[in-house]
């Protein structure tokens, strides 16, 4: 367990690509929805879970190429 003296500092630029990431999910999902409100529910889902799987494969691929 960490003291108050010891305690760990956190990196602000992981901190400030949370915030992009969660503030640039919210307004593509958000505009995914508002772009199928009239679709069925079935479209609006596998659009957003395709939005999704995109997301998370750009990172993992930026995540990957910035390591090396």
């Amino acid at each position: 367990m960490l003291s108050v003296r010891e305690t760990r500092s956190v990196d602000r630029n992981t901190v400030l690509w949370t915030l992009v990431l969660f503030f640039g999910a919210s307004i593509l999902f958000g505009s995914l929805h508002r772009a199928t409100e009239h679709s069925a529910t079935g479209v609006t889902i596998a659009v957003q879970l395709g939005a999704l799987g995109l997301v998370v494969a750009a990172i993992v691929i930026l995540v990957r190429t910035l390591r090396r």
